[in-house]
């Protein structure tokens, strides 16, 4: 595949990662909306994904993503 038909395939999603007692916001970047249960790379490492949902605006992000560090 091209990397200009990658790029455009790349979507946006907001992504809420939970510790133990905290929890944080951000965004990542993949090609489609993860399953409950896949690891996703995150900025704190690799964590599970505890739920995913697809967002049906046609706004700057895909969906929603909350996952949980493992352990």
């Amino acid at each position: 595949m091209r990397l200009a038909a990658i790029m455009r395939a790349v979507q946006r999603f907001t992504v809420t990662i939970e510790g133990p007692s905290w929890e944080d916001v951000d965004e990542v970047e993949l090609l489609r909306l993860p399953s409950e249960g896949e690891p996703i790379q995150t900025k704190y490492g690799l964590c599970l994904v505890t739920s995913a949902e697809p967002l049906s605006d046609t706004g700057q992000y895909a969906g929603k993503i909350v996952c949980r560090i493992p352990g």
